[in-house]
């Protein structure tokens, strides 16, 4: 008798199904295309030529070519934007710099910075260097370097904020 009877699961509905929303949110694909330095996911960024730290920083120092990767969320009207500063100190030593500007290993812009201080670069990218499938590699060197007299490390400019903006 007891061999007839079977406890069978408790059934549950099928969870409830919601659709994806259509389009690309605009705040969000802005803010993943342009990377803070002072943000915790930024080294993840990184390809070459960015001393990285172990600690929370708002900047970063670069070296000769610092390279990042970046995803494009669409190719059509995007700038490249990038913050940068020029220690005072190094300036002295260097003199006027030039900085060339590259995506995807063309060169967009080569810019002379005869004065140290806060910079900002901003240039349009043609779309067709641009794809939305693969990150866009990003980089930017610097003709001079500053080496330090105490541990001869050498410095290029120091990064705040780079990307691709509207």
């Amino acid at each position: 008798m007891l061999c007839s009877c079977e406890r069978y699961p408790d059934s549950y509905p099928p969870p409830e199904q919601r659709h994806p929303a259509e389009g690309v949110n605009p705040a969000t694909a802005a803010a993943a295309m342009m990377i803070e330095m002072s943000d915790p996911d930024a080294p993840s960024h990184f390809v070459k030529d960015i001393y990285t730290s172990t600690e929370p920083v708002q900047w970063y120092w670069t070296r000769q070519q610092p390279t990042l990767k970046i995803l494009a969320v669409q190719t059509e009207g995007l700038k490249l934007e990038v913050d940068y500063s020029l220690w005072d100190v190094a300036f002295k030593k260097t003199g006027p710099v030039e900085l060339t500007f590259s995506v995807n290993g063309r060169v967009l812009d080569k810019v002379r910075c005869d004065s140290p201080g806060i910079k900002h670069f901003e240039k349009p990218v043609p779309s067709d260097w641009l794809t939305t499938d693969v990150e866009s590699t990003v980089s930017i060197t610097i003709d001079k370097l500053w080496v330090s007299p105490e541990d001869g490390l050498k410095f290029g400019f120091i990064l705040n904020r780079i990307g691709f903006s509207r």
